[in-house]
């Protein structure tokens, strides 16, 4: 009886470790992927256009936006000076990163946190500074 009490208890603490390690691969599988985000009206060139708008405070008109590879490379020229500027940009589900062409991406705590949202034929551009304050820009498409 003895010996099958602690095989029983063998045999439950086997399949309890089987049934975690189970779920800790499961969990790491769902945090190491990022759900691309479902679009309806912009691409991912309007939103990136519209980005460096918001942030820059540009008419996004003036603004191109290309794809290469996973990242979409802003530029514009400003018109009171004619100076060309040039950022990146990447997504990450509804999240955008984005940096100057050779210089650090804004990831750091202290940099805002840049998000978007379509709704209603309508694009917002979120930014939310480490202070907590935000600021959201509404773009319609072609504007």
């Amino acid at each position: 009886m003895k010996l099958f009490i602690t095989s029983l208890i063998i045999v439950l603490l086997n399949v309890g470790t089987k049934h975690t390690e189970r779920k800790e691969t499961i969990k790491t599988q769902n945090i190491n992927t990022v759900k691309k985000a479902t679009l309806k009206t912009f691409t991912y060139e309007d939103i990136a256009r519209y980005t460096m708008a918001s942030i820059m405070g540009q008419q996004p008109k003036i603004i191109t936006a290309t794809k290469k590879g996973d990242l979409y490379y802003v530029s514009y020229i400003r018109k009171s000076d004619n100076i060309k500027f040039d950022y990146k940009i990447k997504f990450e589900g509804n999240k955008i990163l984005w940096s100057n062409i050779d210089v650090r991406w804004r990831n750091s705590q202290y940099d805002e946190k840049v998000t978007f949202i379509e709704k209603n034929n309508k694009l917002s551009i979120i930014q939310i500074f480490s202070d907590g304050s935000k600021d959201v820009q509404e773009y319609k498409k072609g504007q």
